[in-house]
């Protein structure tokens, strides 16, 4: 039995539904950097999402998930969009529709302001994808969507993560993890001077 007929809620919408579904994906801000396309969520984007959430791999992320919760923090942070302006993109290569990993500016249950994340599937990861997406990301959080500064809360461990919230220029906040009551390190990006030439459409 494959994934669509034994959870029936994972499969693609239909007939009139699946254009309404389409027009309002439409809508959702594209972004592209040299290689990468930022784009909107589309219902098939789980099977990446849910193989990497439900993977030892999302053990920096809290994980590994359940399908059931990694299916509520999919639908959550795509569910961002209509609440707050802004959410999770699904990364493509230029050129090729396969599904890279997802980048997003979200805020979930607990989060204390808009947090820039990023997570790759496995072949991805080594190419620099996850940095090239994430500076999109950013760039457009702080530019057209005026956010004052996003947030990365990364946890300690995730030795990666850190490098590459450096490397994006961020800064650690140690009052903003201070208001935590687990362990947490939130690295604070500022908007960039120079951040222009990328394109962003709906």
């Amino acid at each position: 039995m494959n994934a669509v007929n034994a959870y029936p809620h994972e499969a693609a919408p239909t007939g009139a539904s699946a254009v309404f579904a389409a027009r309002l994906q439409d809508m959702l801000p594209r972004l592209e950097t040299r290689r990468l396309i930022l784009r909107a969520p589309v219902i098939g984007d789980f099977q990446a999402y849910g193989q990497i959430l439900m993977s030892e791999r999302a053990v920096h992320l809290q994980g590994p998930f359940s399908r059931r919760e990694a299916w509520l923090d999919f639908t959550q942070c795509v569910a961002m969009w209509h609440l707050r302006g802004h959410g999770l993109w699904t990364i493509t290569a230029k050129g090729d529709a396969a599904v890279l990993g997802f980048v997003l500016i979200c805020m979930e249950y607990g989060d204390r302001e808009p947090e820039l994340g990023w997570f790759l599937t496995e072949a991805a990861e080594g190419h620099g994808y996850a940095q090239e997406a994430a500076e999109a990301a950013r760039d457009h959080g702080t530019g057209p969507l005026a956010l004052a500064s996003l947030v990365s809360y990364i946890d300690p461990p995730n030795a990666r993560s850190i490098r590459l919230a450096e490397r994006l220029g961020a800064v650690r906040d140690e009052a903003a993890a201070a208001s935590f009551d687990e362990p947490v390190l939130v690295y604070r990006h500022w908007p960039r001077d120079d951040a222009g030439g990328m394109e962003a459409y709906a």
